[in-house]
């Protein structure tokens, strides 16, 4: 089984680096990332496992692409994918955040999430890929709404991990909202601004930077993925879960 996962930036591409190697616990999988920042500049990016040989030999092998932009993504796709098929890959799978320059100029009022217009750009994707794409069957695509920061601020308790400040009570009390208790991608339109705001109460800085994002992956496990799709919240991250399954 050979996929092809491209993500909007290296926030996506740690996340699902991350989510991956613990959701196969690091047995039978095979990772290697790459940077695709023009249709002509494939470079690899991050740690191949488990080794650059051993990873493409892998029960389940998985290409991860950063694209450095979100709309990119679905372009990169549809411009690779003949390449992707002729190369042995069975599955292609888009995933860039809902939150966006476009979204915003669309937006029905600023700074309030516009459910009308999420579906909306589902659907134009599905119908793009339908019409364009030569394996369209073959290639599905996921928004993580509002922004993958979402799906960290499902993990409700991660930030404690990182700084023993950060608990739920903490937050709650300098902040006003619950995080166990509420649904992050409908509360939050701009969640990585939340994420700033959570670090900014232990005097760090949240930066959607390399190190940011891989001290929060560090800090999960396998049954904390399991934990954010069994509940009643983030629903985009169980529905990109079920795409990888």
């Amino acid at each position: 089984m050979k996929t092809a996962i491209f993500v909007e930036g290296q926030t996506e591409l740690v996340f699902v680096r991350e989510y991956l190697l613990k959701k196969f616990e690091y047995q039978n999988i095979g990772i290697e990332c790459y940077t695709l920042f023009t249709d002509s500049n494939f470079h690899t990016s991050e740690y191949p496992f488990p080794s650059s040989e051993g990873a493409i030999n892998a029960e389940h092998y998985f290409q991860i692409i950063n694209v450095g932009n979100d709309n990119a993504v679905l372009t990169r796709i549809l411009n690779r994918e003949k390449y992707l098929w002729s190369s042995g890959f069975t599955r292609i799978i888009g995933l860039r955040d809902m939150y966006s320059k476009n979204y915003r100029e669309l937006a029905k009022e600023v700074g309030k999430i516009d459910f009308d217009l999420n579906e909306e750009f589902k659907q134009s994707t599905k119908e793009q890929i339908a019409k364009v794409a030569e394996k369209s069957n073959q290639i599905d695509f996921s928004f993580a709404i509002m922004e993958a920061e979402s799906w960290v601020l499902g993990f409700h308790n991660c930030f404690e991990k990182i700084n023993p400040l950060l608990t739920v009570e903490y937050i709650e009390a300098n902040l006003g909202f619950n995080l166990e208790l509420i649904n992050p991608e409908t509360t939050f339109f701009h969640p990585a601004k939340t994420m700033e705001q959570i670090y900014e109460l232990a005097n760090e800085t949240y930066k959607k930077s390399k190190g940011n994002i891989e001290a929060i992956m560090a800090s999960l496990q396998k049954e904390d993925f399991e934990y954010l799709r069994s509940i009643d919240k983030c629903a985009s991250f169980g529905e990109f879960a079920s795409l990888i399954e």
